[in-house]
Parts: structure tokens; sequence; C-alpha cells
């Protein structure tokens, strides 16, 4: 119990060492545009080495679809073989589901090893004085490169955190690099249209290395295929690429697919719910198949499997069954929730009221998702989660109501929300939480019985 305790206390160190650093995520950094380079991250890398040299990998970018596609991609290899890293943003419940080995977490011992390994070089940059002190983000991306060449990892996964062009996860070449679906998002940080987000997001694409795309807004397409064009990268389009030969849904068992890529068969049971995920899918096993080509053989039966098994909690969730359904996605934006509402339409077609909790972060418009969710005819339970950038239940209800958006009820909390939403539904009904991964994250630790990872001890600015 001692040792236990102690390594406990020394991850929760570790945390709070690695929070203190300047930290976009849970902040606003849309005032800060000097961040946005590589410099720190080099020089960073450079310090420790360069661990990401010498190293295999997938790049994966994208507006929506790209924490569910990576974590496809990374199943896949690793049943067929292959000691795959997988690094993601953000964590559902702990911050060590960032950084996997063959789906498996890091342990809280290796997590501490890495934070305190790699502080000198932090500290050094600091000294430097010249680019600035290192990110939350920075710091992990080099973690995540460490923790993979300490594991030997035969490919790793890597799963762009905002952007592209200018993320910290930017340092690689790939063999292959990926974008999903790009929408209107983060625009005060990105861009306020499709093109120059999408300017943002084709900035991952490197000379000679092939990028494969979901299905694209038509504006989108257009600066990936000059983007690819000018850096001489055979553009692979997975709707065209994969052909879907059938699909037998099987509503929450999810969807039995055949698809042909160049005349190899695969047969995957994909769980992940909503048709959303069956475009995931394509662009997963295109992906894989591609990094047959180069190398990297695999075998369709076992991508099969690799698919069947991915778990990716948070997304198109279904917590409970009785007395109410109660459903969870992180929908956060509007093509996501359109997304989101075509599934609820599909999984539960005999639904009498829905009963929506929501709770939305700062940086996206929680009207367009309020609006997007309305073919449902909502009862909407407005609340927060405990992420300092998540909007208050406050001004989400006043932005709301502002919009002529009708709210049955304010809570301050994920509990109270979902206490109310009990309270007020029946079996037939379905209790709906969105808005963000971490209303999502609360709920299911809420229904699940997941103990949450609290930081209690981290300094955070003021909330506005």
């Amino acid at each position: 119990m001692a040792i236990t305790s102690n390594v406990n206390s020394e991850y929760h160190a570790a945390i709070s060492r690695l929070l203190s650093l300047a930290d976009f995520e849970r902040k606003s950094r849309a005032n800060d545009p000097p961040d946005f380079h590589l410099k720190r991250i080099e020089r960073l890398l450079a310090y420790l080495g360069n661990p990401h040299i010498g190293q295999k990998y997938v790049h994966v970018a994208g507006s929506k679809g790209k924490g569910s596609t990576s974590a496809m991609i990374a199943w896949s290899l690793a049943e067929n073989g292959y000691t795959t890293g997988l690094f993601t943003s953000p964590s559902i419940h702990t911050i060590t589901e960032r950084f996997r080995i063959n789906g498996e977490p890091i342990s809280k011992k290796d997590f501490t090893s890495l934070v305190n390994d790699l502080w000198p070089a932090v500290e050094k940059v600091t000294a430097d004085g010249d680019i600035g002190i290192v990110s939350v983000f920075e710091l992990e991306t080099a973690m995540a490169f460490c923790h993979f060449r300490n594991s030997k990892a035969d490919i790793s996964v890597i799963e762009v955190g905002l952007g592209g062009r200018l993320d910290s996860t930017n340092i690689i070449t790939p063999l292959v690099s990926v974008i999903t679906p790009i929408s209107l998002d983060h625009i005060a940080v990105l861009g306020d249209t499709i093109e120059l987000i999408a300017a943002e997001k084709a900035g991952i694409i490197k000379p000679g290395v092939p990028v494969v795309t979901s299905p694209q807004n038509p504006a989108a397409l257009n600066v990936i295929k000059e983007k690819a064009s000018s850096q001489n990268s055979t553009l692979i389009e997975s709707q065209t690429k994969a052909e879907i030969n059938s699909q037998n849904d099987l509503v929450l068992d999810g969807t039995k697919l055949s698809i042909t890529i160049e005349n190899e068969a695969y047969s995957p049971h994909l769980r992940l719910l909503g048709d959303h995920q069956i475009d995931n899918a394509c662009t997963a096993i295109t992906t894989v198949h591609e990094l047959s080509k180069l190398g990297i053989k695999t075998k369709p039966y076992k991508t099969d499997t690799g698919i069947e098994n991915t778990n990716w909690p948070a997304r198109n969730q279904l917590l409970a069954t009785s007395p109410t359904p109660v459903f969870v996605d992180g929908a956060h934006n509007d093509a996501s929730a359109i997304a989101l509402c075509k599934s609820v339409e599909k999984l539960f077609p005999y639904r009498e009221q829905v009963i929506v909790i929501l709770g939305t972060v700062r940086g996206h418009d929680p009207t367009v998702i309020a609006r997007e969710l309305a073919p449902l005819n909502p009862k909407i339970i407005v609340t927060e989660s405990r992420h300092p950038k998540s909007l208050t239940h406050l001004e989400l209800s006043e932005a709301l109501g502002d919009s002529k958006i009708p709210v049955l009820a304010t809570t301050a909390t994920t509990q109270e929300a979902l206490e109310q939403a009990k309270h007020l539904a029946n079996s037939s009904d379905l209790i709906l939480g969105t808005g963000s991964l971490f209303v999502a994250a609360e709920l299911a630790e809420l229904e699940l019985g997941i103990e949450p990872e609290l930081y209690p001890d981290i300094k955070l600015p003021p909330r506005p």
C-alpha cells in the first residue's frame, strides 16, 4: 500500500510539474499568435538528442474524426503484430491515455519518469530566453516520441493537436499523412473559412509522402490537392479507393462492412457507432493498406480484427440502456452536431423525447450546436464541465436565450444535470450528453463509476 501511495504521489507531482507550463489546451490562445511555431519543439528535441528521428509514423490531422481514425489505424497495426504507439489529445479520463502502446496507456511510473527525465531540457529552453517557455503540449509531444522510442515501437500514429502546419507534432516525416474531414473549427486561431483551415491542416503534407484523405468539403479538397501537388505527394481519396460492397447495419451493435481496396477484401465489424465512423473506418483501412505497400505488411483479416477491437470512448458511446438510455458524444461544432443528430435518429428511432445535457468550451459557438440538434426537438439542460475552458452554465444559458433557443433547466455541474435528466425521463426517452468531450467524459465517469483524475493544485488563470 505504501509503495502504491508513493507512486501516486510522485505521479501527481509529475502532472503538476507538466501542467505548470504554458497550457494552451486549458486556456485560450487566440491572443497568443507568437506561440504558433516549431522553433521551441525543435530546440527541445535537439536538447533531448532528437528522439523523433529514425522512427516510423503515421500523421493524422483534421477537424473531426481524427481521434477515431487514429485509433483504428493504431489498433489495426497492433493486431497485425506491430508494436504500435498512439499519441492523441485530449485525454478522456486520465492524462496517461495520451500515450499508448498497443492500446495500453503509459504507466504512472513511466509517465512520472518521462516528465522528470525531460525536465532539464525544458529548463534549458527557458534559460535560453529567446523563444519563451515550453508549452504543455510541446512537452507531451516530446514525451510521446521518447516513450515510443523507449518501447521500441515499430510504428506510431501521431494525432495533430490543433491545426497542422504549426502544430508541434509537425516535426516528423511520416510514412503516410492522413487528413480527416475538415470543417469550421477553432476559427479564432486557424481562420474563418474552410480554405484557410484546410491550408493549416494540409500543412502536415511532406514532400513525396503519400496523403490519405477522408471525404471532404469540395473547397477543402481543392486546397489539399494543391498542397499535395506542390509537394509531389500522391493523394489517395479513401471514398474512391475503398469500395464499399455492402454494409449491414446492426443498430447499437455497429455495422458489418464488406470493402475492397485494389482486389484486397476487408470485412470488418465496426463497433464504433454512427455513419460517420464508416467513413473513418474506410480512411483507416485505406491508410493501413497504403502502409502495407510501403513495407509495413498487413493482412486484411488482421486489420478487420483491429477495427472491430478499437475502443474509443466518449464518441457516440452508449453508457446505459435502462431505465433510460444514456448516450454521449463529444460533438463540439456544427459538422459534428449534424453527424450526432443523424446518429440519434438512426440508433434510437422509437425514442419519445430527447433530453440533451449540453455543455461547451470557449472558442465554439454553442448556438450552432443547439440549432443542429433542433430536429430532435430536444429538452435542453445546460451545464458545465470541470474543464477551465468550459463556458459557465450561466453564460451558456444566456447565449442560448439570446438566440431564442429554449432551455429547460440550468445546472452548475454534470452530476446535477444527469440527476435532473433522470428525474424528467422515462424508459422511452433518451438522455443525450454532448457539446464537448469533457461533458461526455464526466457523464461517463458518473454513469460507469470511473474515478475522475482531478488536478486541484494546478493554478489556472481566472475565467474571463
